[in-house]
């Protein structure tokens, strides 16, 4: 072996080390979010390792594929939305600054992430997410115990616990079922799973971990007879569903799920927590009309006051309540476009697209395993209309993840053409 080759040799084993020791645990530390070092979650400092790593080795944040630009223009329209604030307020820019590395942090995020794709090896990414998670359940039930370590244990809200689920229930799922190869092991976690969003009331959260999970495990390929499975296994629990015993059991069992299931034609007069967001959805588009390109600036939804108009059904049990506009935008969505415009929407809107197009073209060319992120991300973003949870980086990890197999396979297919 020459020289050159040796090095070149020695240079793929030091960024295999690499992916063992820092790519599969920053994994782990975003399923399982809450440890702290300094005040700062875990994981930033595996990213960290993970740059200082392969800086040299690897391109990491070159804008190597045209779709790459949208997480760019995202960054570019964050930067602008601090710069172009709209809000009268004298620590109004220390607010956006204070989330604006955070900003740019997800978008080299989902680049370096599409750039180091050779390196991943998505069933090991799943081995050590379904650790992840499996610590978060672990922890959330032990956290009433660890209110004196808050310095290292960050507090787990049952609506983050919720969306963690959401995030990363059914690759976990499957690679149980799949790669383990143990029917009991993935339906157990399923059905734990389950009973903690349930317990807790989680409805969206609820249907949001099961629905992902069946559909991985259903369609492993887009063919006839998984079509007809599918519908017959979903016209089968509809019909259960349906029945006395089944209605009798979800109203004892949780009185707000058995109120979206049963009662939902009352939801959209009579459920406050709807009429909450519906009336945030109501002052994002106020606030919209008045400042579309850059928003009022990030981080300053709550410091925003609108005249609420009070244009839908119910408005008028919350429309006149005191500190409507002091209130979280309950919306992802809602609260981007507020806070940043159509500078920051239309990029994040653009990603988003970009990966639900590219779910279904290569749906049969990708592994049950890849797909089931797929699936994930697809509830993660109907979750996001009613959670804020976009500023969570673990979100941004399933979006990266998920952009990074978008990459791989349209380039994959451009090659092969």
């Amino acid at each position: 072996m020459s020289s050159i080759q040796h090095i070149k040799s020695t240079q793929r084993v030091n960024v295999n080390s690499t992916k063992i020791e820092a790519i599969n645990w920053y994994t782990f530390f975003m399923a399982f979010p809450t440890i702290l070092i300094f005040g700062q979650n875990i994981s930033i400092f595996f990213f960290i390792a993970i740059v200082y790593k392969l800086y040299g080795k690897l391109t990491l944040f070159k804008l190597s594929n045209k779709a790459m630009i949208l997480p760019l223009l995202f960054s570019f329209g964050a930067i602008i939305s601090v710069v172009d604030t709209n809000v009268n307020d004298g620590n109004v820019y220390s607010k956006g600054l204070a989330v604006l590395p955070n900003y740019l942090y997800w978008s080299l995020l989902v680049v370096m992430m599409a750039n180091i794709r050779s390196l991943i090896r998505l069933q090991t990414i799943a081995k050590y997410t379904m650790m992840g998670v499996i610590a978060t359940i672990i922890y959330y039930n032990l956290q009433p115990f660890l209110s004196n370590l808050r310095f290292i244990f960050n507090k787990l809200s049952p609506n983050s616990f919720s969306f963690i689920l959401i995030c990363f229930s059914a690759p976990c799922f499957i690679y149980l079922l799949k790669v383990k190869k143990s029917k009991i092991l993935a339906f157990s976690f399923l059905l734990v799973a389950l009973f903690y969003l349930v317990s807790e009331g989680r409805r969206s959260g609820t249907m949001l971990v099961f629905l992902p999970c069946i559909l991985a495990l259903l369609f492993a390929k887009i063919e006839i007879k998984n079509l007809f499975i599918g519908i017959l296994f979903f016209l089968t629990s509809f019909g259960i569903m349906q029945t006395q015993s089944a209605e009798d059991l979800v109203k004892s069992t949780n009185p707000r799920i058995y109120g979206m299931l049963y009662e939902s034609d009352n939801i959209t007069t009579e459920d406050r927590s709807y009429l909450v967001r519906r009336l945030q959805v109501e002052k994002a588009l106020l606030v919209f009309r008045e400042h579309p390109l850059t928003g009022i600036g990030l981080n300053n939804y709550t410091n925003y006051d609108v005249n609420f108009e009070g244009n839908f059904e119910g408005a008028e049990f919350v429309v006149s309540k005191e500190g409507m506009n002091d209130k979280s935008a309950h919306n992802s969505y809602v609260s981007l476009l507020a806070e940043g415009g159509l500078f920051v929407m239309l990029p994040f809107l653009g990603l988003l697209v970009f990966n639900v197009f590219h779910f279904i073209i290569d749906y049969n060319r990708r592994s049950q395993i890849e797909n089931a992120y797929y699936w994930s991300f697809c509830a993660m973003c109907i979750h996001l209309y009613f959670i804020t949870g976009i500023v969570n980086v673990y979100a941004w990890f399933l979006i990266s993840i998920v952009f990074m197999l978008s990459v791989k396979y349209s380039v994959n297919r451009n090659r092969a053409s």
